[in-house]
């Protein structure tokens, strides 16, 4: 009979407390630009990733809604919201710029070469001339002990 009970107060305890499960989308709704930390705390509860970025802390938030994947971000500045949206994606991937840089270095290493082919003997002795072992740079005047 004791089992019983436990059972069936485990089932209903169960039910209240599916009962009491705050729909994440709504949540997120309530959660507008100008809003404090603390606020936004209260509403979502804590943030599964934190990053400060460009002077701002960012929280983003994942949950899931009739298996559907959501991630929202809200963005503060000095403990208030500024942004609340979609994560914020660059402009630009790193692989756009890497490669911009790897064409911007091409063509820097294709315009020394032809400045070399055009006139080889200017760079005859660049090196020596960097490293200043062509001059004299101190030489030292004794006077003659006596």
């Amino acid at each position: 009979m004791s089992r019983s009970i436990l059972a069936f107060t485990m089932v209903i305890g169960s039910f209240l407390l599916l009962g009491c499960q705050t729909n994440m989308l709504k949540a997120y709704q309530k959660v507008t630009p100008g809003m404090e930390k603390d606020d936004v705390l209260e509403v979502m509860g804590s943030p599964q990733r934190t990053q400060r970025f460009h002077g701002k802390d960012r929280w983003t938030y994942v949950f899931y809604e009739d298996r559907v994947r959501y991630e929202k971000e809200v963005q503060f500045f000095e403990g208030n919201a500024i942004y609340v949206g979609e994560p914020w994606q660059p402009e630009v991937t790193a692989a756009q710029v890497d490669a911009k840089n790897e064409a911007e270095n091409k063509a820097i290493e294709d315009d020394n070469l032809k400045k070399y082919q055009d006139n080889p003997k200017a760079y005859s002795n660049y090196e020596s001339e960097v490293r200043g072992t062509d001059k004299v740079r101190y030489v030292p005047t004794f006077k003659p002990v006596q």
